[in-house]
């Protein structure tokens, strides 16, 4: 009997540790894959990115999705590579400094960017869409001059239609970093940007 009971203790144990094992963790960056980047796009304006805010939601390091009107679901086998204010402050200033870089070729005296990006929303529904809705502040100078205006009150929102998966949520909330990037210099470097530029 005794033996039997081993055996049936032995047994469980092995397929208890299988099925911790089998839940593999996942996890996932919204930084440009390294190859994305060139060299000879890279810019040497110095670039800070500051993230005044972000959803309470987002400072967890499990993915989030929206599962109805009123639901949403912490997905524990699912996580950012790192924490998500941080995935976004990097994931930002790769994309502005691969568009910069290009710009620096025709205006080398370019040296500085700062940015203050307060994050009012970044959710997704899995299959269906990723948000994400911003303000921002931002100055581009040149030696020590300000020539590409101060923007108080610019905000940025993009909805993506994305793909099934939970890599397709990341990929969707990937292109809306890089159209914020691009909304974000397209303002800097208008000819109409000045100091008394904002936009709404």
């Amino acid at each position: 009997m005794n033996g039997r009971y081993l055996q049936f203790a032995l047994a469980w144990l092995v397929s208890a540790c299988v099925g911790c094992t089998s839940a593999q963790v996942r996890y996932y960056t919204l930084a440009s894959p390294p190859g994305k980047i060139s060299s000879a796009s890279k810019s040497s304006v110095a670039i800070e990115v500051r993230i005044i805010h972000v959803p309470p939601q987002l400072n967890r390091s499990e993915l989030m999705i929206r599962t109805g009107p009123t639901e949403v679901a912490l997905l524990e086998n699912e996580r950012w590579a790192s924490p998500a204010k941080d995935e976004i402050r990097d994931a930002l200033r790769l994309e502005l400094q691969r568009r910069l870089g290009r710009m620096t070729e025709m205006r080398p005296a370019l040296t500085k960017l700062t940015l203050d990006i307060d994050v009012q929303h970044l959710e997704a529904e899995l299959g269906r869409y990723a948000l994400l809705e911003a303000f921002w502040s931002a100055t581009l100078y040149a030696t020590e001059q300000s020539v590409g205006g101060q923007a108080e009150t610019c905000t940025f929102q993009a909805d993506e239609k994305i793909s099934a998966g939970y890599a397709g949520v990341v990929e969707g909330y990937q292109r809306e970093i890089a159209a914020l990037a691009e909304a974000i210099v397209a303002v800097l470097t208008s000819p109409a940007s000045g100091r008394d530029v904002s936009c709404h």
